[in-house]
């Protein structure tokens, strides 16, 4: 286990299929912290509001999940905190946030891959291509707390070494949005994206 100074908690955010749930165990084992699943914590303690059948996920009522994760760090100590609307947290609970991005191409055979239904899918690289787990996170938090990291292609041992330097100060950081796929993907990758996004979100 490594010594860390963080006296607050880690923040991990991303889309779904960025690698947020595997990074957060192999950081609990490196640093000792408590993961949190914030979805996961949220139906286990009964803050939901209803289920939406439509999209099968719950609607979480954010303000008692919000304060129960601050009381649970305040008694634990710091946690890992994962989910994808990680910015509901207090911005005095956390150190930082780290928000998986992963290359719309590669997160969509992911998400194929895990059997999700077409619409569900494109939400999703919708949601990666623009940024919004990023956005969301500088909007309630401010942009000195949110760090991007590029998973795409990476191991989970080389994504955890590249958080960890972060976290201790090892490598230059960048705050705020720094990744841009409408500009990453070349002409062909990006056609095939939208024409994906089109069929199956906005046509529908």
């Amino acid at each position: 286990m490594l010594w860390c100074i963080c006296v607050r908690s880690i923040g991990l955010s991303g889309v779904p299929g960025t690698g947020k749930s595997a990074l957060a165990a192999r950081l609990s084992e490196l640093l000792g912290f408590t993961v949190v699943e914030l979805s996961e914590f949220a139906v286990r303690n009964n803050y939901v509001i209803a289920y939406d059948s439509s999209r099968k996920s719950f609607i979480i009522d954010e303000d008692r999940l919000s304060k129960a994760v601050k009381e649970l760090a305040k008694s634990q100590g710091p946690l890992i905190i994962v989910g994808h609307y990680v910015e509901i947290v207090p911005r005095d609970v956390l150190e930082l946030v780290i928000v998986l991005r992963r290359n719309p191409i590669e997160l969509l055979h992911i998400l194929e891959q895990r059997g999700w239904d077409n619409r569900k899918i494109a939400e999703n690289i919708e949601a990666e291509l623009l940024g919004v787990c990023t956005i969301n996170a500088i909007e309630e938090l401010g942009e000195d707390m949110v760090i991007e990291v590029d998973a795409t292609a990476k191991k989970l041992e080389g994504l955890a070494t590249d958080v960890l330097d972060i976290i201790f100060g090892e490598k230059p950081i960048y705050y705020g949005s720094s990744i841009d796929w409408l500009e990453k993907l070349d002409k062909e990758q990006l056609s095939h994206i939208l024409s994906y996004i089109e069929k199956n979100l906005i046509q529908d």
